[in-house]
C-alpha cells in the first residue's frame, strides 16, 4: 500500500510476473516509483525500465502488474504503447486495525486505488471469486478469476526428510507457516499449540522468534517449534512431513500455504471466510472452522487429525485446477 514519500527511503514488495510460470518478487524504490510515474507522462521509454514486468501473452509484449497500484498508475499515466494487465491480489479491511490508525488510512486509499487500477486497465483479473463479486458491486465490472497457481513438480520432486533433519522432530506435527503479519493470525496458533499440549507444533515464518514475541504476548508454549529464513525446499519439505495445516489469518483474498499443503496430500484447516472458505469447500480437503472461536478452531484440528484421508480429495482439486501449467491459457 503506498503513499507519496516523506522522509527517509521506503522499500515496498511487488509480484511481478517473472516467466511462463514463475513469480518474481522485486523490490521498489518508492521515491523512484514516484518521480517515473510523473516523468512518465513525457518520456516514452520509461516503461523500459521495468522488465521485470514483461511477458508474452499470444506473441505480443505485454506489462502483467500484480498488486502494486503504483505500478497500474505508471503505467496508466503512459501513452499505450506497451498493453498492460493487472491483477488483483486482495484487498485490506479496517476493522483488523482498530490499534493503527495509519494501517486504517492506508488500507482505505490501497483499497480505493485498487479499484482504480482494475478499472483503468484494459485487461484486469482477481484471484477468488468473492473479490470478483467484491469487484462488480464497486465498479460495475466482472474480471476474470485466475486463482494463485501450484507448482507440482516441486512438491512431487521434494519429501519430508530434509525438515525432518532440520528440526529433529517425527512425523505428526502441526504446521503455520506464513508471514509474520498482524493479519495471519499467528497468535491464534499459538493459543492452539497451549490447548493441544500432547501434539507438537511448528511455525514457519521470514522473520526471527524475538520479532514473534513481541507480536504474540504470553508465554509460549513447550510443545512449539520456531523456524524462520528456511530455504524454500525446506519450507515445502515441512509441508511434506506435517500431519494437518492450518491457516490462522484474519482474512485471506486467496490463500497460498492451504494448496500447497494439499498438494502434498495434507488434510488443512481454515477460517470459514473468503480464501479459505473458497478453497476447502471446493476441494473438500479440510474443515473450515468458526474465527470468532478458539474452541472451534481446536474441534475442527482435531477432526483433521482424524481423517488424514482428506489429503487425497485436496491433493485431486490442486492438480486439477491449480496447477500453473493449466492456469497458463487464461487470458487466451
Amino acid at each position: 500500500m503506498a503513499k507519496r514519500p516523506g522522509g527517509g527511503a521506503r522499500f515496498l514488495l511487488s509480484i511481478a510476473a517473472h516467466s511462463r510460470h514463475a513469480l518474481h518478487v522485486a523490490p521498489e524504490l518508492e521515491e523512484l516509483v514516484w518521480g517515473l510515474r510523473w516523468a512518465g507522462r513525457r518520456n516514452r521509454a520509461i516503461p523500459y525500465l521495468y522488465p521485470g514486468f514483461e511477458r508474452i501473452l499470444r506473441r505480443h509484449r505485454v506489462a502483467h502488474i500484480h498488486r502494486s497500484v503504483v505500478y497500474a498508475q505508471v503505467l496508466g499515466s503512459l501513452p499505450r504503447f506497451l498493453p498492460w494487465i493487472f491483477t488483483l491480489h486482495g484487498i485490506g479491511f479496517e476493522e483488523h486495525w482498530s490499534h493503527r490508525p495509519d494501517m486504517v488510512r492506508d488500507i482505505r486509499e490501497y483499497n480505493e486505488a485498487a479499484m482504480r487500477a482494475v478499472q483503468a486497465a484494459p485487461r484486469s483479473t482477481v484471484v477468488a471469486r468473492w473479490l470478483r463479486d467484491y469487484v462488480a458491486e464497486r465498479t460495475g465490472l466482472s474480471p476474470a478469476v485466475t486463482p494463485p497457481g501450484i507448482d507440482l513438480e516441486e512438491f512431487v520432486r521434494t519429501g519430508p526428510e530434509a525438515f525432518f533433519r532440520t528440526s529433529g522432530l517425527a512425523p505428526g506435527f502441526l504446521l503455520w507457516v506464513g508471514r509474520l503479519a498482524h493479519e495471519k493470525g499467528l497468535d491464534a496458533f499459538v493459543g492452539l499449540a497451549r490447548q493441544i499440549p500432547d501434539r507438537p507444533f511448528v511455525v514457519v515464518t521470514d522473520r526471527p522468534q524475538r520479532e514473534a514475541i513481541q507480536e504474540v504476548k504470553g508465554p509460549w508454549p513447550a510443545n512449539l517449534r520456531y523456524f524462520s529464513g528456511l530455504p524454500r525446499a525446506t519450507v515445502v519439505s515441512a509441508f511434506q512431513g506435517c500431519s494437518v495445516h492450518v491457516s490462522t489469518s484474519l482474512y485471506e483474498s486467496a490463500s497460498t500455504t492451504l494448496p500447497e499443503a494439499m498438494a502434498c496430500g495434507k488434510p488443512v484447516v481454515g477460517p470459514d471466510l473468503f480464501g479459505p472458505r473458497e478453497i476447502i469447500q471446493d476441494s473438500a480437503g479440510g474443515y473450515l472452522y468458526d474465527p470468532s472461536s478458539d474452541e472451534d478452531l481446536e474441534r475442527q484440528v482435531l477432526r483433521a487429525l482424524d481423517h488424514p484421508e482428506l489429503g487425497a480429495r485436496g491433493r485431486e482439486v490442486v492438480s486439477e485446477h491449480r496447477d500453473w501449467k493449466k492456469l497458463e491459457g487464461v487470458f487466451d
